[in-house]
């Protein structure tokens, strides 16, 4: 069945609803194409099952020619982010610049933070949704390592201080 929009089109091929789920173990109806059982109908009229069951071919027109496009996991589901990764000097600007707001991003009201965040991730070239969650993903390791050196610290700064163990 192929569903129409503009400059290109959807066919919906081969069922692969797994029957044998409950079993644990894979067993497909050997569907080969939807076939709606209305003129509208989502519900195949061979196996019976529902369109989204079957593999989702989009089929690209270029002028007179067509070629297909295969998404197997549907309709945009199972697409991977492209990971963002930072160089070391986005990585220590931005963990100074976390110290300093405190490791949270306040709500956009208070204009003067939220101004000074925006020309903070324009000037790294990250988005302020990207160094937020940097941001979130980082502030755990931050404090444990900043806890343990002011932990550090001030062990020697009372060792020093303490007249019994001298």
């Amino acid at each position: 069945m192929e569903v129409e929009t503009e400059g290109s089109s959807e066919c919906y091929r081969e069922c692969l609803r797994n029957h044998a789920a409950s079993l644990g173990s894979y067993a497909t109806d050997g569907c080969g194409e939807f076939t709606p059982a209305e003129p509208s109908g989502l519900q195949c009229a061979a196996c019976g099952c529902h369109r989204n069951f079957h593999r989702k071919v989009a089929a690209v027109r270029h002028g007179q020619a067509e070629s297909e496009e295969s998404d197997p996991a549907g309709a945009g589901a199972g697409k991977r982010r492209v990971r963002t990764k930072f160089s070391a000097e986005q990585k220590e600007k931005m963990h100074k610049f976390a110290e300093k707001i405190g490791w949270r991003i306040q709500r956009r009201d208070n204009k003067g933070d939220e101004m000074e965040i925006q020309r903070f991730c324009k000037a790294i070239g990250v988005s302020r949704q990207v160094f937020k969650v940097w941001m979130h993903n980082h502030k755990s390791t931050s404090a444990s390592a900043s806890s343990s050196a002011r932990n550090g610290s001030s062990q020697y700064c009372t060792d020093a201080l303490s007249p019994a163990l001298h």
